[in-house]
């Protein structure tokens, strides 16, 4: 479904057209009927004036009394003509001069029939004309008017009209499409609010809404702070969790110390202790993995790594760890800030750890979150390469000495819809991890 103003809009603006065509074509044809009209009007008078006027001889040849004929029909080609036809001959208006009158043939006596025709000169005229019996003899009569100039003024009246209906119709679309604009600005306001929502600049979408998207604004909210209180509690479980497991844990490996040094029953203690304790750490650890987060979380990469670093880099100091890290001020990503900083943290931990002195780390200034971390240490061989980011396969079982960080790792990356691909880094000779995390 496209945009509600485009969709509103279309419809209100394609109404005013059509009504407005509507209102055009009737107007227009409005003075030309009522002109019409009034003409018809005028000749039937005219006509019944020379009705009365009317003779018609034995012989069947009709004559008006000349005293029944108005000025303006003995004026050659005044616009004003009469014809009367009888059996025996004819009757025509001094103003046709030598010229006829082409008229219609009334269906029924005594009732007239009005029609446009052609005048003396071929200008258009109106015509009206009835038959009739006068002295027992059939006769029939034309009365004509020209129209050249009533449609001069039609025609103008119209072109006005047409220019007036245009200036409405632009009026009416801008005054509609304010009202539109006007009447959704309280959904720019909730768009507005869930832009900031995603850029992590609010914690809640503005409540003073209309009523129609007032209950999913409310249920909007509600989900965020549900989803807040869950995170914030299944977090604080898994930490009393862990502090539990562990505490054993460690019980259980002085007692394996204590037993008899190097004998079998020791090692074995041992070995199924720090099992046990990889495999918890690594589930608790997957297990608060929060995910794309919606609200005010936004990870600032050049304010968080920075910190990261130093903290690698006491705790390699004895090795002289030269760590590096890239990142372009202008670099967010709207997440978990907690899984980031156990994303970045297992990574550069592992390079560390295999670095014979250097690693660097680079943010690209991408949309998303898209970044490299690369080591001068011996690497992994291609065939481990491929195991590495096979799907499915459990990191640290995959490449030993890596330890459950890079399986974390895999995780987080999958929670957030990424990829993350391994290679030997060309520039320090390493190992070179590529994480994507799309926008």
């Amino acid at each position: 479904m496209g945009s509600l103003q485009r969709r509103l809009a279309g419809w209100l603006v394609g109404s005013v057209v059509a009504l407005l065509l509507v209102y055009w074509v009737v107007g227009s044809q409005a003075p030309r009927t009522i002109a019409e009209e009034y003409v018809a009007a005028r000749l039937s008078h005219d006509a019944e004036t020379l009705l009365a006027g009317l003779r018609v001889d034995p012989s069947g040849v009709p004559a008006v009394d000349p005293g029944y004929v108005a000025p303006v029909y003995r004026r050659p080609f005044s616009g004003h003509y009469y014809v009367a036809w009888g059996t025996g001959g004819r009757e025509r208006s001094r103003s046709l001069w030598d010229e006829d009158l082409q008229a219609p043939t009334p269906a029924t006596p005594g009732v007239p029939v009005i029609a446009r025709g052609t005048g003396p000169q071929g200008q258009p005229v109106l015509i009206w004309v009835a038959a009739f019996q006068v002295a027992d003899q059939p006769v029939r009569v034309a009365v004509a008017e020209d129209l050249t100039s009533i449609e001069a003024d039609t025609h103008r009246l119209r072109l006005a009209f047409t220019v007036g209906s245009v200036v409405v119709l632009v009026v009416m679309v801008a005054v509609q499409r304010a009202i539109v604009l006007w009447s959704l600005r309280p959904l720019d306001r909730v768009r507005e609010d869930c832009r900031r929502l995603e850029a992590g600049e609010t914690e809640r979408l503005g409540e003073d809404v209309p009523a129609e998207v007032r209950p999913l604004v409310e249920e909007v909210n509600r989900l965020l702070r549900v989803l807040s209180r869950r995170l914030h509690r299944s977090r604080e479980a898994l930490a009393n969790l862990a502090h539990a497991i562990k505490t054993p844990l460690t019980l259980l490996g002085q007692v394996g110390d204590g037993l008899a040094a190097e004998g079998p029953c020791a090692a074995e203690i041992r070995q199924g202790v720090e099992r046990i304790r990889e495999v918890v750490d690594r589930e608790l650890k997957r297990a608060r993995l929060a995910g794309m987060q919606t609200g005010p979380h936004r990870f600032c990469p050049a304010k968080e790594l920075p910190d990261l670093a130093a903290v690698l880099r006491r705790v390699h100091r004895r090795r002289g760890l030269d760590l590096q890290v890239v990142v372009a001020p202008e670099v967010t990503f709207r997440g978990d800030r907690e899984d980031l900083l156990e994303l970045f943290g297992n990574l550069l931990d592992n390079a560390a750890k295999w670095a014979r002195g250097r690693v660097v780390l680079r943010v690209d200034p991408v949309p998303g979150l898209s970044f490299t971390v690369e080591d001068d240490g011996p690497g992994v061989p291609a065939e481990e390469i491929g195991q590495l980011a096979a799907r499915g396969v459990r990191l640290d079982e995959a490449v030993p000495g890596h330890g459950i960080g890079l399986a974390v790792c895999r995780d987080i990356v999958e929670q957030y819809g990424g990829t993350l691909d391994f290679s030997r880094s060309e520039a320090l000779g390493g190992l070179r991890v590529a994480v994507r995390l799309p926008a």
